[in-house]
């Protein structure tokens, strides 16, 4: 069968936020093009065009590695080279890849290994997280054999894959970006904890300078470490940051960088604090922090109009309704940021993200550890020392069902919190031991796209746009996992259809945005050239559901022989890259479930 493109190119309406980082590129000649699909292309006088703007299906690249292995991730455009760079986290490499308009291919060119990074910068790598390519240039971003300790930058030479340098990160580089200019290389360092939260690192953000050469370079790293209790910054933490480790867990340690997007100059950095629900604000050339913005909560009741499915164990997909005192922490994952009328603006994917972390161990280990042993109970036998399950070492999400026991009965939601039909299934994170019938319950993010401006204060929220776009397109496989094609409404009581992925790109006088939902799968256009009043484009979803997702599946439909099916498309859209190439505008998409990357062309009708 025929891989099915679910697309809804439903009338514009007015609508919310968007996100992703501003990677306008320089058109660079290209000679295979000539085959790219005839598609309308009207345009303004100054090269603006008209009507909405559609994604057409060009070529897509399947990634040799087993299933569900982050076998194509971040995917990163090089203008010198006209070659996509790819993470191959399975492989541990970065993968060039090449489009041939000509053939309507997307192949992979060659590869770059890391091993060579590793022995440069002396230490024992993971996997690579991050990619970026700019001014011929490509940084990435290698976590450390022990993810704990410090990471490394690898510096490439886009011509010929050989390695300028390597320099020094924090704890897990989670994501790489070179300045627009080619003057800067920053990561933002997750620190995440172990699994038994024994060793949590502090979270970070590496400043490499590299305008005086790449072998002249200044290595910052940026700690928050002044925010801790007691620091000389501490009270300028908002109180709407969440801090939410285990007692004891210093501001600095609970502070996750996720992600971060750049201003046009190279001055400014906005990095993600996800599990924070925060960002931070980095100056740049000073290798400090600006400051610390807390994001807040978009409610979900009857005054906002929002409304969201919240079970999967309800009557099926596109359960809408409103709950009043309840809210979603936005949480954004990806960021970016453009300039529109001489203002910049950052957009993120509000994706949401809890803190669970599982280790093996005995039942007298963990609960001698004051942890949540989630096994057999062993209590009185041999086995309490002996045998070994999972122990729960942190956690700070509870469903509506445990959480009824916390709240007050007048609450307006009690009633709600135990009704599989309602709140009983939806994820709430706690920070709480009680809950009056004031207080306001909130989930994990906010399944939505925001625009914010420069200082981090909300300018829009795309509400409930995204998920009632996507019921109205495919109802009935709204809200599915991104590894199962018979899982429609199961992640209805998670974080839904789950914007992961945004990018931004400027066309002649107008601005998009493009959102990825990494669990239903599918791009979302929006126009955004008045940040205040974005307009709804386009949906296209290279996902066909009547299809399995590997060659062999057990009874639920999940995968059960590591082999990936290609016609099933993609699954797990992670990063959006935008880029032009002789007068013609693309997107690429990192699928990282499916390990495939895909190549679109934006094509406008009227």
């Amino acid at each position: 069968m025929k891989r099915k493109l679910l697309a809804l190119a439903i009338g514009c309406s007015l609508l919310a936020a968007c996100g992703g980082s501003s990677n306008n590129a320089d058109n660079t000649p290209d000679n295979n093009q000539d085959n790219a699909p005839e598609n309308p292309q009207p345009e303004t006088p100054d090269n603006t065009p008209v009507g909405t703007l559609n994604l057409a299906l060009l070529a897509t690249h399947t990634a040799d590695e087993d299933f569900a292995t982050s076998a194509a991730e971040i995917v990163s455009y090089d203008t010198c080279s006209n070659r996509l760079y790819v993470v191959n986290a399975e492989a541990e490499t970065v993968d060039v890849l090449e489009y041939d308009a000509t053939a309507g291919t997307l192949t992979k060119d060659s590869s770059i290994d890391l091993s060579g990074a590793a022995a440069d910068a002396g230490i024992d790598i993971g996997a690579a997280n991050s990619v970026s390519a700019k001014d011929c240039k490509v940084a990435v971003a290698i976590e450390a054999d022990e993810k704990q300790d410090d990471g490394i930058i690898a510096l490439y030479d886009s011509a010929d894959l050989s390695l300028l340098a390597t320099y020094s990160a924090g704890a897990l580089p989670d994501m790489v970006t070179l300045s627009a200019d080619g003057n800067y290389i920053l990561t933002a360092n997750e620190g995440e904890p172990s699994a038994d939260y024994q060793n949590d690192p502090e979270g970070s953000v590496t400043i490499v300078d590299i305008s005086a050469g790449y072998d002249s370079a200044v290595v910052h790293q940026v700690h928050f470490r002044d925010f801790n209790v007691g620091g000389s910054r501490a009270a300028e933490l908002p109180a709407g940051v969440r801090i939410s480790g285990p007692a004891g867990t210093t501001v600095a340690q609970d502070l996750e960088p996720e992600y971060m997007t750049l201003s046009a100059d190279g001055s400014t950095a906005w990095v993600a604090l996800q599990e924070n629900n925060a960002m931070a604000i980095i100056d740049v050339a000073n290798a400090s922090v600006s400051s610390i913005v807390a994001l807040g909560g978009k409610m979900w009741d009857s005054a906002s109009a929002n409304q969201l499915d919240a079970s999967n164990k309800d009557d099926g997909t596109g359960q809408f309704a409103s709950y009043e005192q309840l809210a979603g922490l936005y949480m954004p994952d990806t960021l970016a940021s453009v300039e529109i009328g001489g203002a910049t603006y950052v957009l993120s994917a509000n994706e949401g993200d809890g803190r669970e972390y599982v280790y093996e161990t005995s039942q007298q280990t963990c609960e001698a550890a004051g942890q949540i042993w989630d096994g057999d109970d062993f209590s009185g036998t041999p086995g309490y020392s002996l045998n070994t399950d999972d122990c729960i070492s942190h956690i700070d999400e509870m469903r509506g069902g445990d959480l009824y026991d916390l709240v007050d009965e007048a609450h307006p939601l009690y009633d709600a919190l135990d009704d599989n039909d309602q709140l009983k299934r939806l994820k709430f994170v706690v920070d709480s031991d009680s809950y009056g019938a004031a207080d306001t319950l909130y989930a994990f993010g906010a399944r939505s796209f925001s625009i914010w401006n420069a200082a981090g204060e909300l300018v829009f929220d795309s509400g409930d746009d995204i998920a009632k776009r996507v019921f109205a397109a495919d109802g009935d496989n709204f809200n599915s996992d991104n590894e199962s094609n018979d899982s429609a409404d199961s992640r209805s009581d998670d974080k839904g259809v789950e914007p992961e992925a945004i990018e931004v790109a400027t066309i002649g006088s107008r601005v998009f945005a493009f959102i990825g939902l990494e669990r239903q799968g599918g791009i979302m256009v929006y126009e955004i050239t008045d940040p205040t009043a974005p307009v709804f484009q386009s949906y296209l979803n290279n996902r066909d559901f009547s299809e399995p997702v590997c060659t062999e599946v057990d009874e639920d439909a999940e995968c059960d022989n590591d082999t990936y099916n290609t016609a099933a498309g993609d699954l797990g859209p992670e990063s959006i890259e935008y880029f032009s190439r002789d007068d013609k505008h693309y997107i690429a998409v990192g699928n990282e479930v499916s390990g495939t990357t895909s190549v679109y062309e934006l094509t406008f009708t009227e």
